[in-house]
């Protein structure tokens, strides 16, 4: 039997868009789960169905055209996507058509306050504020250090660059419901505890995101705010096969595992520092290339 749009509009609705980063992945998954329900489910027919004309499905899924936030809407209207998944839908198609990274920023945290709408419990809403804001996994890390503190006066002057007081304190309270700071009585004041920082998998992606974006930001700032014999900032652009960018990865991985060893073998410390580690392409991939 045919798909039914009644069907397709199910499949939508099943899927959950805000679960996804970018809105050409949704509709790839989208397509895939329409064509399992009718193996006779063309591009053509999805096209038709999304009402972005005879022949562009695959052109949109697969990054050759870019949505408009018309036609974004009149997808959206022909899907019945409405409330916060249509908004964040439209946010998706904002977000890949912006122009600068100020505008990129705001989109993106407006993504991030429909996505906490929607969370389920208040743990994950407080597990995704925990991402929200850099400094509340630089307060952990600077209250594991002996002669810290958990006075909101004392980190707001320590964080660096520095954070109002009034933000420290929200961020010790969330925290401490969190589970992450508890009152330790030999130091007389709250230190870390030793549960796992993780996230549900309603919370982790877009999680991720905001937290990386942040420390992308603080090393921006680092290069000229932060003396030279402070930091360390390089970079290298080199060519790669598949295989070697796979083996760049791993070597990655595990120098980050270098260092969590060697930070938690450290029983004098007294700083606390940011390392970031990036690998990404400069090159678009071309029809033929290795996925």
């Amino acid at each position: 039997m045919a798909l039914s749009k009644t069907k397709l509009r199910e499949i939508v609705r099943s899927l959950n868009v805000t679960d996804h980063s970018d809105y050409c992945d949704f509709l790839a998954l989208v397509f895939a789960a329409a064509k399992a329900e009718d193996p006779s489910y063309s591009y053509v027919r999805y096209s038709e169905d999304l009402g972005v004309g005879s022949a562009n499905a695959q052109s949109i899924i697969v990054g050759r055209r870019k949505l408009t936030l018309k036609a974004a809407e009149r997808l959206c209207e022909a899907l019945t996507m409405t409330g916060v998944q249509k908004r964040y839908f439209l946010n998706l198609v904002e977000q890949k058509r912006a122009k600068s990274t100020t505008e990129r920023d705001s989109i993106f945290d407006e993504r991030l306050e429909l996505k906490q709408r929607l969370l389920p419990t208040e743990l994950d809403r407080k597990q995704l504020a925990f991402f929200e804001h850099w400094y509340h996994a630089a307060i952990l890390e600077i209250l594991r250090l002996e002669e810290a503190r958990d006075d909101a006066a004392w980190l707001s002057h320590e964080l660096s660059p520095t954070v109002p007081e009034s933000k420290v304190e929200e961020s010790l309270k969330l925290l401490t419901e969190l589970g992450y700071l508890r009152r330790d009585d030999q130091r007389q004041r709250l230190y870390p505890t030793d549960v796992t920082i993780t996230t549900g998998n309603e919370v982790i992606g877009l999680a991720l995101v905001s937290y990386h974006r942040q420390m992308l930001k603080l090393a921006m700032d680092a290069i000229e705010g932060v003396a030279a014999e402070e930091r360390d900032i390089s970079a290298l652009t080199l060519m790669a096969t598949p295989e070697l960018v796979a083996k760049f990865k791993d070597e990655v991985a595990g120098l980050r595992k270098r260092f969590l060893a060697l930070a938690a073998a450290e029983t004098h410390a007294t700083e606390v520092v940011q390392l970031n580690m990036q690998l990404f392409p400069l090159k678009k991939k071309t029809k033929g290339d290795t996925p």
